[in-house]
């Protein structure tokens, strides 16, 4: 006949195992990094005047806000009142601007930034070479498109040619550093192995890197087309032609009724480009 017995044994704290160091310093690190962050956003709270008082106050004004704006213009007719022609009008023309600014600039940035992403991969090029790189890329990525729209619009004047540039400079820095880390985290294997075989740089790159990344480098590069959609909406606040203008132009006007049809057309290009996104990285998979 079996017996279940219970043992029921009293650990003093002298008879305890000693905390490992590691652990303690984990422990330590990862309290510190809360705190860190509690603070930090802390500071920010207080710094930016955050109130949920005026928050919750504010109700009435942004009420009366959406008022003006529902609903959306979507007459066709232009009349003696308006300063501009109905949104519907304009709506085919600029979201094609918007698009064909976005399209071409990514295509500029990315094509650049596939070539200066290989240069600052860590595991590709000396370290003197991608420490330059990266420096760069981290001054394009530094400036904000709208402040290189506004650069590009004094320059070579407005239109829908700055917006390109801006667009172009800013990917080129984003993307860069993307696809430079896509590169650092690759197996050496192959790399090793045709260097060991007397394969130059570029042969290295076309046939050892290039098929491992080009899947998540079309991926990036899909998702760079869905933000610059939305940036160059923005670049219409410095006169880059194209949705982003016209909301511009309708809000100086006070028709935020125009200006809610513009927004409108400016969500559905979105998600319908993010639903093509989707798509086409699912094949990619």
């Amino acid at each position: 006949m079996w017996r279940n017995f219970t043992v029921e044994t009293t650990l003093s704290p002298s008879t305890l195992p000693p905390p490992r160091p590691g652990r303690v310093k984990w422990l330590w690190i990862n309290t510190s990094l809360a705190a860190a962050v509690l603070a930090l956003l802390v500071w920010s709270w207080n710094g930016t005047g955050m109130s949920v008082v005026a928050l919750s106050e504010s109700g009435p004004q942004i009420l009366e806000f959406l008022d003006r704006m529902l609903p959306p213009d979507l007459s066709w007719t232009e009349t003696q009142a308006r300063p501009f022609l109905p949104p519907l009008r304009l709506a085919g023309e600029t979201i094609a601007i918007t698009l064909q600014i976005s399209f071409l600039g990514t295509a500029l940035g990315a094509v650049a930034a596939l070539f200066l992403g290989f240069l600052a991969a860590e595991n590709l090029t000396p370290h003197w070479v991608h420490h330059s790189v990266k420096m760069a890329l981290a001054i394009l990525r530094s400036i904000p498109v709208i402040v290189l729209a506004l650069l590009f619009v004094g320059a070579v004047g407005l239109g829908a040619f700055p917006g390109v540039l801006a667009i172009a400079i800013h990917s080129v820095g984003m993307l860069g550093k993307l696809f430079a880390e896509e590169c650092e985290n690759l197996e050496p294997g192959v790399w090793e192995a045709m260097d060991s075989a007397g394969a130059n740089w570029f042969q290295k790159v076309r046939f050892a890197i290039w098929p491992q990344v080009a899947p998540q480098i079309l991926s990036l590069i899909l998702f760079r087309v869905d933000m610059n959609i939305r940036d160059s909406a923005v670049l219409g606040l410095v006169g880059v032609a194209g949705l982003g203008l016209w909301i511009e132009n309708y809000r100086r006007a006070f028709d935020y009724q125009s200006v809610a049809t513009m927004v409108l057309a400016t969500m559905l290009v979105v998600l319908g480009i993010e639903q093509i996104g989707i798509h086409i990285r699912r094949h990619l998979k």
